[in-house]
């Protein structure tokens, strides 16, 4: 596999280079020592990185971090801007800057950070946000190439505004992404549990159910029931129960035992908690009744 070098794509002095690439139907796996950002500006293609493929057309920015493994194939006239970033580009901006990292180490895109651990390195734009970002970029191309007094320093603030603007569109589509997981996987969530709810069903249960990871399935439950999902598993159980002892002329233990709680004790108190009264009170005031 082929290593691209920095030295050979861009001036040392100005540690960024930007490049309109047409005609190019195909390029084979390779990685590189400095940072990559390539956005889709005409046509349709493939893309891999890391062995994750990606169908790319206009709006789409893909971005490469050093040491990544991507190639592309062009489909149909596929025209693209390649801008390459030295991975010290921004040092200079902050002591704390890790270049061997990753560009969202910079200090002022530290808001960024936590939410994107593990982000999506294909960030799809839509509707306006295409044409204020092909204007950045127009803009960005324009100062590279005619390289006017002060162009380092429109070509630094630009790149700022750039990637504030890619890490802030990641964000929303990570947001979007799990707006829509969640509406997709509750309700099997929620079956499954109440088709489950007698066994010692765990977060990894429901993990292996859903192919999500328990601590995803954790905070799923949390955001949309608003309470955890041992919680919920309680209150079905413990409203099962409630059925059962008004319905049925099972012994108490039975019935605890039958919802999943096989120590009396146990059930007795979850019980009492949940519903104010122990389950022998809850049938006497139903015979009184």
């Amino acid at each position: 596999m082929h290593i691209y070098k920095a030295v050979d794509f861009i001036h040392q002095d100005e540690g960024i280079a930007l490049y309109k690439v047409a005609n190019h139907t195909h390029e084979p796996e390779h990685t590189h020592n400095f940072v990559e950002l390539v956005y889709i500006l005409h046509g349709t293609g493939n893309h891999q990185v890391n062995n994750q493929s990606y169908h790319v057309r206009r709006g789409d920015l893909l971005w490469m971090n050093v040491g990544d493994r991507h190639s592309f194939h062009a489909e149909q006239d596929m025209q693209y801007m390649n801008i390459l970033i030295q991975a010290d580009y921004l040092n200079e901006q902050s002591t704390t800057y890790e270049p061997e990292r990753s560009l969202i180490n910079h200090r002022l895109f530290q808001e960024f950070q936590q939410p994107m651990q593990g982000a999506l390195q294909h960030i799809r734009f839509q509707g306006k946000s295409i044409l204020e970002l092909e204007e950045l970029l127009e803009s960005m191309f324009g100062e590279y190439l005619s390289k006017k007094n002060g162009y380092r320093a429109m070509l630094c603030g630009y790149t700022m505004l750039l990637l504030a603007s890619s890490f802030r569109r990641m964000q929303d589509n990570l947001q979007t992404q799990l707006t829509v997981d969640i509406h997709e996987i509750l309700p099997k969530l929620l079956s499954y549990i109440e088709q489950h709810y007698a066994s010692p069903i765990t977060l990894r249960d429901l993990a292996k159910e859903s192919y999500y990871s328990p601590h995803y399935i954790s905070k799923t439950f949390k955001l949309c029931c608003g309470y955890t999902f041992t919680e919920y598993l309680q209150e079905v159980r413990l409203r099962e129960a409630k059925r059962m002892l008004l319905e049925s002329t099972e012994c108490v233990g039975a019935i605890g035992r039958m919802v999943g709680y096989p120590d009396k004790a146990q059930f007795y108190r979850l019980f009492k908690q949940y519903f104010g009264i122990t389950p022998q009170q809850l049938r006497e005031q139903a015979l009184k009744t």
